[in-house]
C-alpha cells in the first residue's frame, strides 16, 4: 500500500522528486527486509502446514526467562513435588539464573487481543495432566507479575490421531495455534533442530510395562522382548516409537497415535504383551487397580536417563514483532534464509515499475 500510493505522488511532481519518492519507497522496504535479514524462496518443509507464524527474539527471551525462574519458584516446586514423579528436578538446573536468562523490557506479544494458549496431547494422562497445567499455570503467573499484566490464556488439548505426538505439537507452534507447548517433551538434537527448547524441567526414564497376556512368556528385561511372537504397543511420534522400532525390532509394533493411554488400553484388553513409554505413567497407571492388571503385570525402567522439556517456535525474527509486521505470516512452503538477494530483487523491481 505504500509503494502504491507513492507511486501516485509521483506522477504529479518533477522527474527529480519522482527519484527521491523511488529512493524513500525503495528504503523502507529495505529496512522491512534487511532489518531480519530474510529471503522467501520456495521450500519443502520437514513439517508441511499450510501457514508459519513467526515471533520475535522478545517473545522467546521471556518465555525462557519465565521457566528459568520457574525453576526457583517455590510454588511451582512444591507443586511438582506434590505430583509424586520419580525423579526430582534436575539438579543442574539450578546452575542457571536470571542473569543468564534476564527479560527483557516488553513481553512481546498482543495480549489484549490474543488468546495466550498452551498447549499438549490430548490424553495424558496421569501425572502428565497434572505436571502440563501446573506447568501452564505457573508460567501465566509469573509471566503476568513481571510484566503487570492480565494475559487471556487457555490450555489446549491437541489431537494427536493422525500425525502422533510429536509432529502435532511442531505445527501446533509453527502455525500459531499454540504459543507454548507445556507437555513434557523429550530432547535430542534432532527435535533442538525444529524447536525451541526451555530449560529441562523434568528427568524420566523409558520403561516397559509387562501385562499379563501368556503369562508363561518369561519376561525379565527389555531384551526378553526382543523376540518373534512379542506384541508391544507405545505411542507413535514418541521416543518409545523409535526405540520400539529399531531396538525390539524382532517383535510385532503396534503404533498408537492417541498416546500412551490408548497404548495401554490395550493392555486392559489384552492385546499385547508389553507397553514401551515413560516410565512414571507406566507406574502411575500399574497402580490403578481399575485397570486390571495387578496379577502378573510389572513395570521396569531401562536405558539412561532422559531430560523433558517445553518448548516454542523455532521462528524467530530477531526484530520485536512491531518491525516485523511486512511478514508476520508466511504461506505454507516458504521458508526465511538471507536478505541480500531480497534487497536486491526489490531494489531493482521497484527502480523499473514504480
Amino acid at each position: 500500500m505504500i509503494i502504491h500510493s507513492l507511486s501516485k505522488l509521483s506522477v504529479l511532481t518533477t522527474p527529480s522528486t519522482a527519484l527521491l519518492t523511488k529512493i524513500f519507497a525503495v528504503s523502507i522496504l529495505l529496512l522491512c527486509f534487511s532489518s531480519s535479514a530474510t529471503l522467501f524462496v520456495l521450500s519443502k518443509q520437514t513439517i508441511k502446514q499450510d501457514t508459519i507464524v513467526y515471533v520475535s527474539q522478545e517473545f522467546t527471551n521471556a518465555i525462557d526467562a519465565a521457566f528459568i525462574e520457574m525453576s526457583e519458584d517455590d510454588e511451582f516446586i512444591d507443586g511438582y513435588r506434590h505430583i509424586g514423579l520419580i525423579f526430582p528436578i534436575p539438579e543442574y538446573i539450578y546452575s542457571y539464573t536470571m542473569t543468564d536468562y534476564p527479560y527483557p523490557k516488553n513481553f512481546d506479544f498482543n495480549y489484549k487481543e490474543k488468546v495466550f494458549t498452551m498447549c499438549w496431547q490430548n490424553n495424558p494422562g496421569s501425572p502428565r495432566q497434572e505436571t502440563h497445567v501446573l506447568v501452564a499455570k505457573t508460567l501465566v503467573r509469573l509471566l503476568e507479575k513481571r510484566y503487570k499484566i492480565k494475559l487471556n490464556y487457555q490450555m489446549k488439548q491437541l489431537d494427536t490421531s493422525k500425525l502422533g505426538f510429536f509432529n502435532t505439537l511442531v505445527n501446533a507452534v509453527n502455525s500459531g495455534e499454540c504459543q507454548v507447548i507445556t507437555a513434557t517433551t523429550i530432547i535430542d538434537s534432532t527435535r533442538s533442530a525444529q524447536v525451541h527448547f526451555q530449560w529441562p524441567f523434568e528427568t524420566s526414564s523409558y520403561g516397559f510395562l509387562r501385562s499379563n497376556l501368556d503369562p508363561e512368556i518369561i519376561v525379565n528385561n527389555v531384551q526378553d522382548l526382543n523376540k518373534t511372537g512379542i506384541i508391544i504397543g507405545t505411542a507413535g511420534g514418541s521416543f518409545y516409537e523409535s526405540f520400539l522400532l529399531k531396538q525390539v525390532s524382532a517383535a510385532k509394533a503396534v503404533i498408537v497415535n492417541t498416546g500412551s493411554q490408548g497404548a495401554l488400553q490395550l493392555v486392559k484388553e489384552k492385546k499385547i504383551h508389553a507397553v514401551l513409554g515413560d516410565i512414571n505413567d507406566l507406574l502411575t497407571w500399574s497402580r490403578n487397580k481399575t485397570n486390571g492388571c495387578t496379577t502378573g503385570c510389572f513395570v521396569k525402567g531401562f536405558g539412561d536417563p532422559v531430560t523433558m522439556a517445553s518448548f516454542t517456535t523455532k521462528n524467530i525474527l530477531k526484530i520485536s514483532s512491531a518491525s516485523s509486521s511486512c511478514f508476520n505470516y508466511v504461506q505454507g512452503g516458504l521458508k526465511v534464509i538471507s536478505g541480500m538477494a531480497t534487497s536486491l530483487v526489490v531494489v531493482i523491481f521497484l527502480w523499473v515499475f514504480v
